[in-house]
């Protein structure tokens, strides 16, 4: 039998100890893209909670999305809070009770073959919301990593990489991703439903990076 770390501080003979378990309760962060996109984040990527996330995405231990799914449902929570909230302000007579649409950013296709899995779709699963055929899908032409590129850099580099694949006319959408950085792969998805016909209202991560990070809830 293999050795097993703590996949929050790498700490011997626990999958995740008790002290990196706390560290995992949510605290939602709010992040605004350029363009007025809002994204509500259950923890900052950072510290145990980045060792946890990199460990659910990168090692194989899938397990961890029962602990990460509390950070995204909290996440989910306060986005669809933001989109009723917003509504009533604006008195389009909106309501968030079951309108929205949750839409996760599927994994690239190389990222998916390497795992044997997509992360959002399964921690989504976890929260009993099950994922059935993908709003959205990569294109073709996606591809190529984004780690060390600069925030421009990303944004052409996710340009025209994701399509919808159906017809989003009159639907309010919550965009899901794991991590936001720069915040590229929520723009481009979000271009992708808006020009099937869809209002995307916000979006939901399980962290944000600390450099993207506001910490308190809206």
């Amino acid at each position: 039998m293999s050795p097993v770390s703590c996949a929050g501080c790498g700490g011997p003979d626990v999958a995740l100890c008790e002290g990196c378990r706390r560290r995992l309760v949510p605290e939602v962060v709010r992040v605004d893209l350029p363009g007025g996109l809002p994204v509500f984040a259950g923890l900052v990527y950072a510290f145990e909670a980045r060792g946890v996330v990199l460990a659910f995405k990168n090692a194989g231990r899938v397990r961890l999305a029962e602990t990460l799914a509390p950070a995204l449902a909290a996440a989910l929570e306060s986005c669809a809070h933001h989109a009723t909230t917003d509504a009533a302000s604006a008195g389009d007579g909106f309501s968030a009770d079951g309108s929205l649409l949750v839409v996760p950013v599927p994994a690239s296709r190389r990222g998916r073959r390497r795992r044997g899995y997509d992360p959002v779709e399964l921690v989504l699963r976890r929260l009993g919301l099950v994922v059935g055929v993908p709003v959205l899908v990569p294109t073709v032409r996606a591809g190529g990593g984004q780690k060390g590129r600069d925030r421009q850099q990303r944004l052409r580099g996710r340009e025209g990489s994701l399509r919808a694949t159906r017809d989003l006319q009159g639907s309010h959408v919550v965009l899901v991703d794991d991590v936001v950085t720069t915040g590229a792969t929520l723009q481009e998805a979000r271009r992708a439903v808006v020009a099937r016909g869809a209002v995307v209202v916000g979006a939901a991560c399980l962290a944000a990076t600390p450099l993207r990070s506001a910490t308190g809830s809206p």
